[in-house]
């Protein structure tokens, strides 16, 4: 019966934390379509700030990736930006990086991803980040 109760509790706040992730990455691919990402990084920095709490960001991370699967064009900025907004609620400092590679067909991609202490927490493994070029860490919502 504990273990029945226990299992219940975890799957509702892993739902909660889920439906919350789906309404924020909503929230930043509507942003995103209408101002863009400055205006963007600028109300994520002007949104209140709890203090550092316990949060589980790997957890977080998880369900920004299985909600942004529900949102049309929810790419990489969208998620990444999306991440960038939970954690700063959280208390953590992150940094949205978005880089740039040349393909073998010569057209240029860009992938954007978030990182908090050099590790990258959305958007890929940092090997497979290394064969892209930086051109821009986006601190709004930072400093």
């Amino acid at each position: 019966m504990f273990r029945l109760r226990r299992r219940m509790a975890l799957g509702w706040r892993h739902g909660r934390l889920l439906l919350h992730c789906l309404l924020v990455v909503v929230l930043v691919r509507f942003g995103l379509t209408m101002v863009g990402y400055q205006p963007l990084l600028r109300r994520i920095a002007l949104a209140g700030r709890s203090r550092r709490s316990a949060t589980n960001v790997p957890l977080m991370m998880w369900a920004i990736r299985h909600a942004a699967r529900l949102v049309p064009a929810a790419t990489c900025l969208t998620q990444a930006l999306a991440g960038h907004y939970l954690c700063h609620r959280a208390g953590h400092l992150t940094v949205v990086r978005i880089g740039v590679q040349r393909r073998d067909d010569g057209s240029v991609a860009a992938h954007a991803w978030l990182i908090d202490d050099d590790h990258v927490l959305i958007g890929g493994q940092e090997e497979d980040l290394d064969r892209f070029t930086t051109l821009i860490d986006l601190q709004g919502a930072a400093r």
